[in-house]
């Protein structure tokens, strides 16, 4: 069924280092990891993740990449709707709770580039409740995001991609795994 794989992207981060991890799969089988470094709270995780995408072996086979937030290393928000069209890979970004929107749109007003940040958020489009987590998407319709990340899910709730970027991530940043 596929010769296609999905990524999942997630982040670990312990005072000024921070790290992204990519794992990237087909079916239940690991293919690969990918690794990239970002400023905390800066402004460079967009092209970063465009970076990391375009150079895998993997790109032309990636169907969609899951996020794990849309915040990295702090405040450091990717752009989802310029990852989709740099990449030409649809995006979901996935979130185990309900954010809250006032409240983060607050802590953006501590950043000199808060209007830069907080167009990015707005962009991202609705969140919408996917199960047991919450979803934002570009690229693919809500339906689609639902089907793959349904695929990708063996353990818990959230794709086995982005819990696994997120064990490498951890035990790089902190030196073992954190749940």
């Amino acid at each position: 069924m596929e010769n296609w794989r999905i990524a999942g992207i997630d982040d670990s981060f312990s005072g000024d280092f921070c790290c992204l991890v990519c794992c990237v799969m087909s079916g239940k089988t690991v293919e690969g990891f990918m690794y990239e470094e970002i400023a905390v709270d800066g402004l460079d995780s967009t092209e970063k993740i465009i970076s990391m995408l375009r150079r895998s072996k993997f790109y032309r086979q990636l169907k969609v990449v899951f996020l794990d937030g849309i915040t990295f290393g702090g405040f450091n928000v990717a752009d989802i709707e310029k990852i989709h069209e740099k990449t030409g890979i649809p995006v979901v970004v996935i979130m185990n709770r309900m954010p809250n929107v006032e409240e983060f749109e607050e802590a953006l007003k501590n950043f000199e580039d808060y209007e830069e940040r907080l167009r990015i958020v707005r962009k991202a489009g609705e969140i919408r409740q996917a199960g047991e987590v919450y979803i934002q998407f570009y690229g693919l319709s809500y339906e689609e995001a639902l089907r793959l990340m349904k695929m990708n899910t063996i353990h818990g709730k959230i794709p086995e991609t982005l819990r696994l970027a997120h064990l490498v991530a951890s035990a790089i940043v902190h030196g073992e795994s954190r749940g």
